[in-house]
């Protein structure tokens, strides 16, 4: 299995999540304020992971339209294939995922107060998002 990092991109917080053995797990959620920030922690991640392939959901609507943030999303794709020419960058469509993510959420384990945090919300839609993917690829 290729080394995968899962992006969940939005407008103000990014989840990421990797595989382990075909299982999606979440990794980490980072705020959008700080873009240099956000580059530098995805190169981290690209470099000391070894990672050879990006996933990063595609926000359509549901008349197939896109969002805005696809011009964000498409500004950071660009860096990355310039700076990596060999990374491998798949998109999947993630129409619904953060409403399911928040349907697991709130029928989950997680106490009330755990349940606000977005910052878990933005993971397991970037968990749901990998899982797909690998569900899909295998």
């Amino acid at each position: 299995m290729s080394k995968i990092l899962c992006i969940d991109f939005g407008t103000k917080r990014i989840g990421l999540s990797i595989p382990i053995r075909s299982i999606a797990f979440g990794l980490e959620t980072l705020e959008t304020v700080d873009y240099n920030h956000l580059i530098a922690t995805i190169d981290k991640y690209i470099k000391n992971k070894y990672i050879d392939t990006l996933v990063i959901g595609h926000p359509l609507k549901s008349d197939k339209s896109l969002f805005p943030i696809e011009k964000d999303i498409i500004k950071f794709i660009n860096f990355f294939k310039t700076k990596y020419p060999k990374l491998i960058i798949k998109r999947i469509d993630e129409r619904f995922s953060s409403k399911i993510a928040n349907y697991f959420l709130i029928n989950s384990f997680f106490n009330k107060k755990k349940r606000k945090q977005k910052k878990i919300l933005d993971q397991i839609s970037a968990i749901l998002l990998l899982q797909d993917f690998i569900s899909n690829n295998s």
